[in-house]
């Protein structure tokens, strides 16, 4: 007799497809179902009990008591706030020792079913276990079949699904004519299908796919009948889903409903993309900002290629998440300025032989450099003439200082791609062929933070005053500005009652920042979830930080800040007689005004920030006149442009094609 399965309900019909399953086979079951989450009559007479999602003890208590040894996780979860869980002594237990509740979807998702094996001694089973013939198979299920199109649609969407599904937010799309015209989100697939405008999904093709590396005995995508009337009233073609990574619920009448609609419904298998060699694109990133930059870029190419493209070179965590190996750890190269660079030559004169050595290995069919300058434009002297266009991301300032770079990258460089409106024509002139692609902070998601969601997490009262503080990404001037920004907020300690402290802190800086903020005389809070960084942003009244691309994430956030910047004596002597410009903060300098206080090199002290910060978190006036400021610039800089990554995306397989053709 096979073992009584336990199966954990949540939304949707695939837990009553599955006690039927159990009945069918003659399989003893016991349903725990979820409150406010599976269907009211999902156990129908069988043996089941209620219990809230924050009771996972009383879950495990029941599964016991009814002799359960194998487990099953069906249906849909919606994932409450803290608040609203209200976890009982192991649910508390389970999530102080794991940060399961910090993790995406699938991260808790691997989280739990681990623990449930590893501590608990159940045995975890999927669907591919219990009830294999829902798995989706390869080929046509449906009368109707593709046209050659709507393959090109289908293609693409499987590309961009596994996209989504790596930044673990969905796991379906819809592409249309050659396009991705939307993406599902937690709301799901029939939210993502109802929200299309008129005639958007015409013809179009609905693609869902398994998210790379997901805990396959949970949270598989699935159709069902109403996923058939959802995509005939959004004017779909059809539905492709991952072969062998995919439910269909009641399977024979979601096939009735397809043909009756006249809609395909194909199974597609993971090598179903066109076939061919794939190109190969060497990126050298070199801190964090241009790993985050170089992540959006090989995802949007990705999407482009429809997944046809590989990847190599040097980066961080972002870019790692997006399938590159790096040639040595990023956090090598994270050094700015001469004085900086000089104690490192031999180091990284060493690095740039490795990475040019490995580049030509290589043979890329276009190699693209991410800011970095001290770094990558030696590499890509080097590499001058290897046979592969040499694309850079991320223009030098000569509009800042030093005007005559542009003259000398245009000697080894075949493109170069800039982000702000007003570069091309410098280097242009200088015959280098240059592309706007728009600042990379436009598609950060600065502007979608929680603020409420955070204050209510780390007990903020609304009526607080709550300055972010952030001293820099890279280690160097993070140690420069600690010092400073210290002495800055004990002074606004003496003068604000309950003034409270967050930061977030660069992955170079984390350990130097958790360490700096420990001897400060009040408590800091510490943001250790990337996932976090922008409902800190929402949630503080005002900010203090480091010049740099942070800035455009304050405006993106309308958080009111003042910048300031330190530099190590050597730079900060040459800095002042060579730059040229008014404004650090790219808000001011894209205003052409001073909308944003600016205190650099020996403004940049206590006794002149600390002011400057009162007023920000005392006047509401002067956080609003801020805000007004960050409207416009962001309006200059492309805010409603299509986002930067794509148009970048664009760039570089265009130089790629010119130079399979002999133009380039």
């Amino acid at each position: 007799m096979q073992p009584k399965l336990g199966i954990i309900a949540g939304g949707g019909a695939l837990p009553q497809v599955l006690v039927k399953e159990c009945e069918q086979q003659g399989r003893p079951y016991f349903v725990v179902a979820l409150k406010g989450q599976a269907d009211a009559h999902v156990a129908g007479d069988g043996p089941h009990a209620w219990v809230r999602l924050g009771a996972a003890g009383e879950a495990l208590k029941q599964l016991r008591d009814n002799a359960v040894s194998e487990l099953i996780l069906a249906g849909s979860v919606d994932k409450p706030s803290a608040a609203e869980l209200r976890p009982d002594l192991w649910t508390a237990r389970f999530l102080a020792k794991t940060g399961a509740y910090q993790l995406g979807d699938d991260g808790l998702l691997s989280a739990l079913i681990d623990h449930l094996e590893t501590a608990e001694g159940f045995r975890i089973i999927g669907i591919a276990d219990l009830a294999p013939h829902l798995l989706v198979p390869a080929g046509p299920l449906t009368g109707a079949a593709p046209t050659a199109a709507q393959q090109g649609d289908m293609a693409l969407g499987f590309a961009a699904a596994k996209e989504l599904g790596g930044r673990d937010i969905g796991q379906g799309v819809v592409v249309a004519a050659g396009a991705v015209v939307a993406r599902e989100d937690r709301s799901g697939t029939d939210a993502m299908l109802a929200g299309l405008s008129d005639g958007a999904g015409t013809g179009g093709v609905l693609v869902k796919t398994v998210k790379p590396g997901q805990e396959r005995r949970a949270d598989l995508p699935a159709v069902g009948p109403r996923t058939v009337a959802a995509a005939k009233r959004a004017g779909l073609g059809g539905i492709a889903l991952e072969a062998g990574g995919a439910i269909i619920i009641e399977r024979e009448e979601t096939v009735r409903a397809a043909d009756a609609a006249g809609l395909f419904i194909v199974g597609m298998a993971a090598d179903t993309a066109p076939a061919g060699p794939e190109p190969l694109i060497y990126v050298i990133a070199g801190e964090p900002s241009a790993d985050q930059l170089g992540a959006r870029l090989m995802a949007a190419l990705k999407a482009e290629t429809a997944g046809r493209v590989r990847f190599a070179g040097i980066g961080g965590p972002a870019m790692t998440g997006e399938g590159l190996a790096s040639l040595f750890p990023m956090d090598e190269l994270a050094v700015m300025g001469l004085a900086e660079v000089l104690p490192r030559i031999p180091e990284l004169r060493r690095r740039i032989l490795e990475t040019v050595a490995d580049a030509r290995g290589a043979g890329p069919d276009v190699l693209v450099t991410i800011d970095s300058p001290d770094f990558n434009f030696r590499v890509a002297k080097r590499l001058k003439g290897s046979g592969f266009p040499m694309v850079h991301f991320v223009a030098p300032s000569v509009w800042a200082w030093r005007p005559g770079r542009a003259a000398k990258v245009a000697r080894f460089l075949d493109h170069l791609m800039t982000l702000l409106p007003f570069e091309p024509p410098y280097f242009e002139k200088e015959g280098l062929a240059t592309t706007y692609v728009g600042h990379p902070v436009l598609e950060s998601g600065a502007e979608a933070g929680d603020g409420a969601r955070f204050r209510e997490k780390y007990g903020i009262e609304p009526q607080e005053k709550l300055l972010l503080v952030l001293p820099g990404s890279r280690r160097g001037e993070a140690a420069r500005h600690l010092p400073v920004f210290a002495e800055t907020v004990a002074a606004l300690s003496r003068h604000i009652d309950g003034l409270r402290i967050v930061t977030v802190p660069a992955s170079p800086t984390r350990e130097m920042l958790t360490a700096g903020v420990a001897g400060w005389p009040m408590e800091v809070i510490v943001v250790d979830d990337p996932d976090e960084k922008f409902d800190a942003f929402a949630a503080a009244d005002a900010a203090l930080a480091a010049s740099g691309t942070v800035s455009l994430e304050l405006a993106m956030a309308d958080t009111p800040a003042v910048i300031a910047y330190r530099m190590n004596p050597v730079t900060a002597w040459l800095a002042k007689r060579l730059v040229k410009v008014r404004f650090a903060n790219l808000v001011n300098l894209a205003l052409d005004r001073a909308a944003i206080p600016e205190y650099l090199l020996e403004h940049c002290n206590a006794g002149e920030l600390a002011p400057a910060v009162a007023t920000l978190l005392e006047d509401p006036a002067a956080g609003q006149a801020q805000r007004d400021a960050y409207a416009e610039a962001l309006a200059i800089l492309g805010r409603e442009a299509e986002p930067p990554s794509r148009r970048a995306a664009r760039a570089v397989l265009q130089v790629m094609a010119r130079t399979e053709n002999g133009a380039g």
